[in-house]
């Protein structure tokens, strides 16, 4: 008999509470009958005991070989239906197991991907206030720096109907300078927007790179938990499996020792019938 698998595929928090949960229970009885209401061992044993009564009896040589090879047919197919309730017994073993194994691994998996849906309903909460933040702050920094911008135009204009209205040299040299002074503060300005967009972007998209990989890891951790799990059933039940065939195996030795007695019994009894 090949030994009995189940695999699953790829628990989350609680898998060793959800073991326990699925702790296995007692193996119900084998559907195989016993050797002793089987037809073949009935008729081996009655036959023996034919030979018990006929002792005392006359009888031929040849009437003795017939005995023992009819007394040894009926114990071979006694035998090869002890050997056969074995099988069937030890098949039902197997699937029994296999089905145990395969009720705790699909409860396993199903904890598992309620708590893989669980996680990537979370990750894809944090992307998204990632990017409502980012959409906040953005806008923002582009307000900001367009008010900033059209104070500083304001000024500008301002500045000019100043220019045209001063007196020549002087005068209006000095209003120019702050007019380029002002038309510095817009090009810094401008600078300063593109900077801090930049490092929003860039921010952001490391804040999204550390919610991705979170995420993976939680998910591998809990595939890991999952697979451990899995094998932990596995091993249980494989060995409630090798454990009830030995049990099976010993009692099948059992029978076929008591079979071969029995055949020596009567042979025995064969031998001790007079020749007639």
């Amino acid at each position: 008999m090949g030994k009995r698998r189940w695999s699953g595929g790829l628990v989350i928090g609680a898998v060793a509470s959800l073991l326990l949960a699925v702790a296995p229970a007692p193996a119900t009885a084998l559907k195989a009958p016993g050797l002793a209401s089987s037809a073949q061992y009935k008729a081996f044993i009655e036959y023996v005991k034919k030979m018990d009564g006929l002792t005392s009896t006359p009888t031929s040589n040849e009437q003795k070989n017939t005995y023992e090879a009819k007394l040894t047919a009926k114990k071979t197919a006694a035998a090869h239906k002890a050997n056969a309730l074995f099988k069937r017994a030890s098949e039902e073993a197997q699937a029994e197991a296999n089905e145990k194994a395969k009720e705790q691994v699909e409860a396993v998996r199903g904890k598992e991907e309620k708590e893989l849906e669980a996680i990537r309903a979370a990750t894809a909460g944090k992307f998204e206030r990632a990017e409502a933040s980012y959409h906040v702050k953005f806008e923002h920094i582009v307000t900001g720096h367009h008010n900033r911008e059209k104070a500083l135009k304001g000024q500008i204009a301002e500045l000019r109907g100043k220019k045209a209205a001063a007196a020549p040299g002087q005068p209006k040299e000095a209003i120019q300078e702050r007019i380029e002074a002002k038309s510095a503060e817009i090009a810094a300005n401008r600078k300063d927007e593109q900077e801090k967009r930049a490092d929003l972007k860039s921010a952001t998209g490391k804040q999204k790179k550390q919610i991705k990989e979170t995420a993976e890891a939680a998910e591998v951790e809990l595939g890991e938990k999952a697979e451990a799990t899995v094998k932990k059933i596995d091993k249980h039940w494989n060995k409630q499996y090798e454990e009830k065939k030995a049990a099976l195996n010993s009692t099948r030795e059992n029978r076929l020792g008591y079979l071969e007695s029995k055949l020596e019994q009567g042979r025995a009894d064969i031998a001790a019938m007079p020749v007639g």
